[in-house]
This record gives structure tokens, sequence and C-alpha cells, in this order.
């Protein structure tokens, strides 16, 4: 089914039913479809009136768009919205007016954007959010996190190595830079480095001088957050589970004189920072799992291992690496997102490194120079 397929008085109608479903069956729902906004000639898609038994009743402005809305969009939108309302003898921040956006589909990010705007939404998916305040209406339903639609989109995920090498590059540098500076600094083609971009910017996660300039801001904690949706440090990276009898100070102590590629993430890298309680599992990047088990000397543990070594998704987890008393640390960067994807106490370890990070930008993200 593409866009132009759905009508809007489908879209609306549909809206209507998945309501009068969710809310009280004694409570009246009218739906007006093209209403014009007096006194002015502006045209609402739709207007939904709401009346429970009390005689408590509420207006909410519907915007019916068969084109998908981008969360860069969403308060530029908002605010036409609402001035719509003024113009409509309707106030926006009256507690019986709201907005409800209808569309085929919403991505997650664009969800976030309307819901921290306060604006309803529902989409043809089953994902739905729609509030009031008087009378009181909160109703929140889950459907399809990906487009079901056919619809050209340059990329959709950032899953893989490609997008994760990238992902690296733009939590580490401090922009501002363009996409040729930041394609050759962490040694990407320029169309992964562009692909990547284009997604970001149209969550809102980057944002740019002019629609293809330089790369001006990059909400690094939500690109983090971004990340972890497609990212697994499990999954993505082969880990496997071994044993060190005597403790992981043993394998520390060797990893100091190792003769291969490696990088500490996890807990141990992060309690460098900020610590949260004892680390017990190590776990180790390494370029080549045989030689470092061998070296090691590690036995492989069916459970209770307390060294997790993986192959990584991709050679970035060596690079812009830290060094501290002779051992090697993946980048903070790194480590954030293995924790917060990891199990037990791992995801609250990553949010207090979260709170470090944001704390000490300076002292992890890495000024960019232009090329000359």
């Amino acid at each position: 089914m593409r866009n132009g397929d759905i009508s809007e008085t489908t879209m609306l109608r549909r809206v209507k039913e998945g309501l009068e479903r969710r809310l009280p069956p004694d409570w009246l729902l009218s739906l007006k479809e093209q209403v014009r906004l007096l006194p002015s000639d502006r045209r609402a898609d739709g207007i939904l009136e709401i009346q429970t038994p009390d005689g408590t009743s509420a207006t909410v402005l519907i915007e019916a768009r068969q084109t998908y809305l981008e969360a860069r969009d969403v308060s530029r939108q908002v605010r036409a919205w609402r001035n719509a309302l003024v113009d409509g003898n309707l106030s926006p921040t009256s507690e019986r007016a709201g907005i409800l956006v209808v569309t085929p589909y919403l991505g997650q990010a664009a969800r976030d954007a309307l819901a921290r705007e306060g604006v309803s939404f529902v989409d043809l998916t089953g994902n739905m959010r729609f509030v009031l305040r008087n009378p009181a209406v909160f109703v929140e339903a889950q459907g399809s996190d990906k487009n079901p639609l056919r619809e050209n989109t340059p990329l959709k995920s950032l899953k893989g190595p490609a997008a994760g090498r990238v992902v690296r590059g733009l939590l580490d540098y401090q922009p501002p830079f363009g996409i040729r500076r930041i394609s050759s600094q962490i040694r990407a083609s320029a169309a992964s480095v562009s692909r990547v971009v284009d997604l970001l910017e149209r969550e809102a996660i980057i944002k740019r001088d002019s629609p293809r300039g330089q790369i001006q801001s990059v909400d690094w904690e939500q690109l983090l957050h971004r990340w972890i949706r497609d990212y697994d440090s499990v999954e993505s990276n082969r880990m496997r589970a071994f044993l060190e009898p005597r403790g992981t100070r043993q394998t520390l102590e060797k990893l100091t004189k190792a003769g291969f590629d490696y990088a500490i993430t996890g807990s141990f890298a992060a309690a460098r920072y900020a610590p949260v309680a004892q680390s017990r599992l190590l776990t180790v990047y390494v370029g080549y799992p045989e030689v470092a088990e061998e070296q090691l000397q590690l036995r492989i543990a069916e459970t209770g291992g307390n060294v997790l070594l993986g192959r990584p998704f991709d050679p970035v987890v060596f690079e812009r690496t830290e060094t501290s008393d002779r051992l090697t640390y993946a980048r903070v960067s790194q480590v954030a997102a293995d924790l917060l994807t990891g199990v037990g106490r791992s995801p609250s370890e990553g949010e207090a490194l979260i709170v470090w990070m944001k704390e000490n930008e300076d002292k992890w993200r890495i000024p960019l120079t232009p090329l000359t």
C-alpha cells in the first residue's frame, strides 16, 4: 500500500473507530471533516468533539498527513497547528482543546518528539498516544516499529559495521564538520557517512547549517540511545565466555604484556569514570580470539565465566582507545553502548557512565580541525 492509496477520510474514520473502542461506551464522539476555522480561511482536516455523560466536552483539531512526519519537522509543524487553533477561536493551552496528528506511519523519533510537544498521534500501524486534561484521557498503544508501507527511504537503521563506524565517529568528534572531513577522519566512505547523517537528520539528532551543508551539532546522548536500538554488544561482537580460575586480576596482568590487539570494555572500563559496584566480569575485544584465548590461558566456560572475549563488529573499537596502567580501554562512547545493551546491572552502569559523560564532555569528545 502506498501513502496515496489511503484517503484522509479513511484515516480520520479509522481514528474515530479506534478511539471509540478505547473510550468508555457512554462517551459521545462526533467527527467533522474539512472544517473551516473561522474567522480565518484555514481548514482543519477534521474536528473531533468528545462529550462525557456529565456534559464535559473537548475539541480536538486533527491534522491528517499522507506523507511522513520527520522528527526534525515536529516543532515547526506544532507551531503552525497551534496558530490554527488560535485562528479558529480555540485556545491551544485550553484544557478542553488538543491536537491530534494522523498519518500512515510515525517513526519512534517522531513519536517521541510529538509526545514532548504535548501533541497526540495515531498511525495506521497501531501506534497511538491520545491525551486530554479535561475530560481526563490517556490512551497509549504500541504498533509497528517498522514502516510497513512501500516508501523509498534511503536508510532505516543503524545496524551493521559501516553504520557503527560512522556512529562512533559522530559520537567521538566535536562538530562542526562536513561529510568529507569526518569521512576522512574515521576512514569511512563519504556515501556511508551521508546515509547515516541523512537518517539522523530526519530524526532530529543531527542539525546542519543547510540541507546538505556542514553538521553543526550532534545530540550525542540521543544518538547513543538511537544506536543501541540496532546494536547489541553480545550478538554484534560474537562474545564468548571463559573462566580464569585465579580471578580477573590475572587476566588483566597478562593483558599488560599481550601480543595482540585488544580493548577492554564493559564494567571494568566504566569503573575508571563512574564506579557503581565491584566488577566481576571482564569484557575484552580481541582481534583474534583464538590467539587471545591461548596467550591468556583461559578455559571455555559454559556457565559461570568471568572473562568475555569477543571479535568486534568493526575494528573501530581499537581506534581512539585510552591507555591507563599499561592497559588499553575502548573509547568511553563504545563502553557506554556496550553497557546499555548488556544484561544484569550493565544498563544501570551505562546510565551512570552517561552522567559522567555529560559532566565531562570536553574530556572525551575530540575537536576536529577542518581539512586544509
